[in-house]
């Protein structure tokens, strides 16, 4: 199926495959299941898709490399975000699903997870909601579940992205004990301020609800990424404004949810400024 040719219901009906296959690796792992109910979503795009589905990639990529999987696949084109289709986001998706089959096979397994029927009716927010529940059964497999680290990385490049825009703001005071909960409400409040800026510049935008019970970091790592993807678009729709270099360091080290908590909060003053 050429990319063009790629409809939101094929990408629905291809992470389906793919919570299935995650759901079976869960169970064989002796893992209990996330029962928390998903958010509701609206007005979701392709690009919001395509940012979940690049988590579920990483996810499945770590999940692969504990089990000991190798699986030779090239790495999916980063389309310009003003651009994002679905057939970009399936391209993740079956690149995750690669890697969960061929875990999936290591384990021992030899059911493959039935391919779902076409829903023609689907939407990108059926996609995201999927995506959301792949992220949450992945993080439940994994050894080394995504850490207050990792999300610091993620928001630090937002931040870049924010500076680039033109942002200014202090940092924000650091709290002690903030926990992931805390870290999950700040990303929110830069989800309304990155959206609020996209609707001023003529974009569609994407409205989440509910947060989750006992949030965990993984939790606040998938919505980190929503937040980079949405702040990164709202600079590819602001002329001149000025490169993120795929070169500029990481920040590196280990991070507490108190670091996470100081960086967004930072964010969301970066943002503020921008209205």
């Amino acid at each position: 199926m050429k990319l063009d040719e790629v409809l939101p219901a094929h990408c629905h009906a291809r992470a389906r495959r793919l919570l299935a296959e995650v759901h079976a690796i869960r169970e064989e792992m002796g893992r209990t299941e996330d029962a928390r109910e998903a958010p509701a979503v609206t007005g979701a795009l392709p690009r919001e898709c395509y940012f979940e589905a690049i988590v579920a990639w990483r996810k499945a990529g770590r999940l692969a490399a504990e089990l000991g999987v190798e699986v030779a696949q090239q790495v999916p084109g980063a389309p310009a975000l003003g651009e994002v289709r679905p057939g970009h986001v399936l391209q993740l998706i079956q690149g995750a699903l690669a890697q969960v089959e061929a875990a999936r096979q290591r384990l021992g397994i030899p059911e493959p997870a039935p391919e779902p029927a076409i829903e023609p009716a689907s939407h990108p927010s059926d996609v995201l909601v999927t995506l959301i529940r792949i992220n949450r059964e992945l993080s439940r497999a994994l050894e080394r579940p995504f850490t207050p680290s990792d999300v610091y990385r993620t928001v630090a490049l937002a931040s870049a992205y924010a500076a680039r825009l033109g942002a200014k703001a202090q940092p924000a005071a650091f709290e002690r004990r903030r926990r992931p909960a805390h870290c999950y409400e700040r990303l929110e409040a830069c989800l309304a301020r990155a959206s609020t800026l996209i609707a001023a510049r003529g974009g569609s935008v994407l409205a989440v609800r509910g947060a989750p019970a006992d949030v965990l970091p993984g939790d606040v790592y998938d919505l980190a990424n929503l937040v980079l993807g949405e702040v990164a678009y709202l600079h590819a729709l602001t002329a001149n404004a000025a490169p993120v270099h795929a070169f500029e360091p990481e920040p590196g080290g280990h991070r507490l949810p108190s670091h996470v908590y100081q960086l967004a909060s930072t964010l969301e003053g970066q943002l503020a400024s921008l209205a």
